[in-house]
């Protein structure tokens, strides 16, 4: 039966077995490292207020869990917004989520020890429409634009660990608009 906290229990689980079985995956390794997670969601604590108010809360001790259950204290993390929140008209349980998400970037003060291995991608500007609830219409370049952006923050990071988190993150935003193409995108990483 269904309990609070099932889908992480069974996806740890599926990610440890694949882990322990390294060899049988990746037939050439010897060993691993978590390095990084990634995390694009909120679409369900949106639609209630008491889940909306604890989002930034939980998304905090996700983070430390994550790194404690993979024994990765210093593994980075990229958090995106929800595309379809812009922080221009976010109301309601939708700016409860879009204030949290970006509250936990490492360079919006409030966590210290965020910095420099938490960012946040504001990902409005990359979505080409719809909602997280509806999937983003199946809209591939979403997908594409705000996976992108995550994947230049993890990776400039890694690259500049040592480096401030703003700093980083104001390389990404700079590769990823040089790289656009399309005037007046402006991803966010905050």
């Amino acid at each position: 039966g269904w309990y609070a906290g099932l889908q992480y229990d069974a996806d740890i689980a599926n990610a440890k077995s694949v882990l322990a079985e390294l060899d049988r995956y990746y037939p050439d390794a010897s060993s691993y490292e978590v390095a990084g997670f990634f995390w694009w969601q909120g679409d369900k604590d949106r639609y209630d207020p008491s889940y909306a108010t604890m989002y930034e809360r939980n998304l905090v001790a996700l983070i430390k869990q994550l790194r404690k259950e993979f024994d990765a204290p210093r593994a980075k993390f990229v958090v995106a917004t929800l595309g379809q929140t812009a922080l221009s008209s976010a109301s309601g349980t939708e700016k409860l989520i879009l204030d949290a998400t970006l509250a936990v970037g490492g360079n919006s003060g409030m966590y210290p020890e965020f910095v420099g291995n938490v960012v946040t991608i504001y990902s409005h500007p990359l979505s080409k429409g719809g909602s997280s609830n509806a999937h983003y219409n199946g809209n591939a370049e979403t997908y594409m634009n705000i996976g992108e952006a995550m994947g230049r923050a993890m990776s400039d990071m890694n690259a500049q660990e040592g480096e401030t988190e703003n700093d980083s993150a104001i390389m990404a935003m700079k590769k990823i608009k040089e790289q656009s193409n399309i005037d007046g995108l402006v991803p966010a990483i905050v």
